[in-house]
């Protein structure tokens, strides 16, 4: 795809003043949410009227917003609000809208088919095929899976004509590009609903007794990475903190802006510099230090911070001493007035926080008075968590790129006797012109051309300044000052209006029309009861159990599970049952072709049992089944895949899914994660270790149980006890989960799921 501009920077836009600070700082397109229906429920999102407004002053200014409708709505939701939310923003110019639910996708397309679509991270996309089957639904615009290297995205970027946008700061989800269902098992708020309470920030316990945050990652900057990404193709930096301040916003856009700039100018960053600048960005926010993400970090374990979560700061001295409720630390980096510092121990852990009186430059020593009970001693950290001289420096920018963000117009007045004063105003290509009272001869004192340029030049807090002004002023003409005043005023709303229709025609050619409702297909209700067997030793009970006459049950067989000869084993032992089958779920492209190796080797021999379909786990299977040469089995929608309204299920039946199956029994699996806690305790397989299901527990005894998929290095991670489950539609098919099931305990636990009489 040929490359028409520079990289854009896509800021967070959490507030009002967020929005325009970023703006003002160097973003190009601002991503905010509304009070509906936004995957960051509890930012402090801007109304309608206040997106309309943010539209005129983004758009004069050739400046984008994205407005996210990333979560997943309920039919009443989708056929009743939601076009009434957007008519006004798409009436307005909206530029897009992030989406991952496809049902809200197919409906925005049909509703606004003038509106670009950005296909949210949350569509878990990790393939160019995955990313081109959305074309006919809108998107113009991937965000894929953040769990994606360098050299991934290269690949994807190579074989789509579709946008790229790739978060390159901020904070991570544990959970595989955040289709997370932790916070609603927790708590009851679901994440995918934007109320996540972040599950993945709290401290776990491991059965052996160790605590740490081990489902918690760094935040991740990659500043000194932008010459790669751009490379790579990546047409959209996003950055990650609607939940952020105004100031994080506005320092993250413009120094991203900065080091893009200069890479297209063939500038390589200064370390020194570089080293300066992360560390302001530290200030700002951090995890535990930052990390390059999933896009550079070979190692997983550099992603997770175990021993802390929250603000990290920035280390910036060390105590020496400690005397009479006094502490001595000597500096490494320059303290100033009202910073805040916090003394750790040395578990990390906040035993004072002290805020600072006078500033002071490295490598003098400081003194400390601290409270009595504060356990002090030498050797401690102390961090500094509040940075005031940035934020301070960085308010006083935003002010200042507020006074004097004015849209450049070149003017030219004329005012000739027995004609009424004119004034041209030229903005662009857009021009416009105005007239006032008729111009008389002056009975005293006449009018010059610099009284008149003057008074116009007098723009206040108009969003106008002139560039050039041509004034023209016949000689012993009279003109009211006020009325010169005037002129300017109407002048400056008509360019405004003038720039504002300009914009929309570029933006609009097709009206808005509330879609019809769905017609809801008639449902053929099956008697299958689907049964997921994880765990090869389980095949021959349920094999048993079917043979006794319980023909109801279909074995589903997730090959993730399954390496080498176990396949050509499962088609033997299944010969006589019909059985199907579950591709891995995170199909990224080393596991992409791990799989198609094997099935080269494997496939042939599983069509030989009685193959009769495919669970689909992930959309992104859909492209290949063709490769793999069993497009022609039947399709079924598994319970991992999103089904809140009908026109998702409709969208389904395109993709040759006309049932789906709902968990209605066993451990629901309320994550899949690249990270593994196994590597965080050194039991990865690759390293020697011996992995093994781990059990997890949060500070209120809430279990979880983390089983790796060595195979194709990803985790599942289960609730610890299994449960019976309502259907999420009542036309679904039911299915077991019987991941941590033992073989003797199938029957048992069947009949307690009433899945066997």
């Amino acid at each position: 795809m040929e490359r028409t501009m520079s990289v854009e920077i896509l800021a967070p836009g959490g507030s009002v003043g967020g929005i325009y600070a970023a703006m003002l700082h160097g973003a190009d397109a601002v991503y905010t949410g509304t009070r509906r229906f936004s995957a960051r429920a509890f930012a402090d999102n801007p109304s309608v009227e206040e997106l309309c407004g943010i539209l005129d002053f983004a758009h004069a200014r050739d400046k984008k917003i994205y407005v996210t409708v990333n979560t997943l709505l309920t039919d009443p939701e989708l056929e009743g609000d939601l076009y009434d939310l957007l008519l006004p923003l798409y009436d307005n110019g909206l530029d897009a809208v992030i989406v991952q639910d496809i049902g809200v996708m197919q409906f925005i397309h049909e509703a606004f088919p003038d509106l670009d679509i950005h296909a949210s991270t949350q569509m878990t996309i990790v393939t160019a095929e995955g990313a081109n089957q959305w074309k006919p639904y809108g998107v113009t615009r991937v965000v894929p899976a953040r769990e994606l290297s360098i050299g991934e995205i290269a690949q994807m970027r190579r074989h789509t004509d579709l946008e790229m946008e790739v978060f390159v700061h901020g904070a991570l989800c544990y959970c595989y590009s955040g289709q997370c269902m932790m916070s609603q098992s927790i708590g009851g708020r679901s994440g995918n609903r934007g109320m996540c309470a972040q599950p993945c920030r709290l401290p776990y316990r491991l059965s052996s007794g160790k605590t740490g945050y081990y489902l918690s990652p760094k935040d991740m900057c990659t500043l000194g990475q932008v010459g790669e990404l751009m490379d790579a193709g990546v047409d959209s930096f996003k950055i990650e903190g609607r939940m952020k301040k105004l100031e994080y916003a506005a320092m993250t856009a413009r120094l991203y802006r900065m080091y893009a700039d200069a890479h297209e100018a063939g500038v390589k960053p200064d370390d020194k510099e570089l080293e300066k600048d992360v560390k302001n960005l530290m200030d700002l926010y951090n995890r535990g230090g930052f990390c390059k993400g999933y896009l550079f970090e070979k190692d997983k374990k550099n992603i997770i911070y175990k021993e802390k979560n929250g603000h990290y700061g920035v280390e910036v001295g060390t105590v020496l001493r400690v005397k009479k409720g006094e502490a001595v630390f000597r500096l490494t980096e320059e303290i100033a007035y009202q910073d805040v510092l916090e003394f750790r121990d040395e578990n990390g852990e906040k035993v004072y926080e002290y805020t600072v009186k006078n500033g002071c430059l490295p490598p003098a020593e400081v003194t400390a008075r601290y409270q009595k009970g504060c356990v002090i001693k030498p050797g401690q950290k102390v961090f500094r968590t509040k940075n005031a001289a940035l934020l301070q420096e960085i308010g006083q920018a935003v002010e200042r790129e507020k006074r004097e963000d004015k849209l450049p117009v070149r003017g030219v007045f004329q005012a000739e006797i027995g004609k009424e004063m004119t004034l041209q105003l030229f903005c662009g290509a857009v021009s416009c012109k105005v007239t006032g009272i008729c111009v008389e001869p002056a009975k005293g004192k006449a009018v010059s051309p610099e009284d008149v340029r003057k008074r116009l030049q007098k723009t206040g807090e108009s969003d106008f300044t002139f560039s050039t002004l041509e004034v023209s002023v016949e000689e012993g003409a009279f003109l009211p000052l006020g009325q010169i005043a005037a002129l300017r005023r109407e002048g400056f709303a008509k360019i405004g209006r003038e720039l504002k229709e300009g914009q929309l025609k570029k933006r609009r050619q097709v009206p808005a029309k509330r879609p019809q409702k769905p017609v809801v297909s008639e449902k053929i209700k099956k008697e299958h009861l689907f049964v997921n067997v994880t765990d090869f030793r389980q095949i021959y009970e349920v094999k048993s159990i079917i043979k006794e006459g319980n023909t109801k049950l279909v074995p589903v067989f997730p090959l993730e599970w399954f390496a080498g000869k176990c396949w050509r084993e499962l088609a033997s032992e299944m010969e006589e049952i019909p059985f199907m089958i579950s591709l891995p779920v995170i199909l990224d492209l080393p596991a992409r072709k791990h799989f198609l190796q094997n099935w080269q080797h494997y496939g042939q021999e599983l069509q030989k049992g009685n193959l009769s379909g495919i669970l689909i786990q992930s959309l992104e299977h859909l492209p290949m089944l063709q490769q793999l040469e069993i497009d022609h089995l039947p399709r079924i929608a598994g319970p991992r895949l999103y089904q809140w309204n009908e026109r998702t299920r409709q969208v389904y039946e395109t993709f040759g899914m006309k049932e789906h199956t709902s968990l209605a029994a066993g451990r629901m699996a309320v994550m899949v994660t690249k990270g593994c806690v196994n590597q965080q305790t050194g039991n990865c397989l690759r390293t020697g270790g011996k992995p093994a299901p781990l059990e997890i527990t949060t500070p209120k005894k809430d279990g979880f149980v983390s089983v790796p998929i060595c195979e194709y290095c990803y985790n599942f991670c289960y609730e610890k006890e299994g449960k019976v489950q309502e259907l999420q539609c009542e036309d679904d098919l039911p299915f077991a989960e019987l991941a941590l099931v033992e073989p003797h305990e199938i029957r048992k636990v069947l009949k307690q799921w009433n899945f066997l009489s």
